[in-house]
């Protein structure tokens, strides 16, 4: 499941929704496209609030981009 968020403002609204669709649809992973700069300092926070859902097991940075996947819990 690929997502490409467009904007900071509307991240966690995106984020929450599509971590629980890919529950509900017993998805093994989201993959997330964040079209606006991330900084290093951002990067970690962005990390540290995807794993901050119970339905997730782990979320990774993918190639240093701003392109990162959550693994989901079954």
């Amino acid at each position: 499941m690929n997502t490409k968020i467009r904007s900071r403002t509307a991240f966690p609204r995106v984020l929450e929704e599509t971590l629980y669709q890919a529950y509900q649809e017993g998805k093994r992973s989201v993959d997330f496209l964040l079209l606006f700069p991330v900084s290093e300092q951002e990067r970690d926070q962005i990390i540290l609030q995807a794993k901050s859902y119970s339905v997730v097991l782990d979320a990774k940075w993918r190639f240093g981009t701003v392109l990162f996947t959550a693994y989901i819990r079954h």
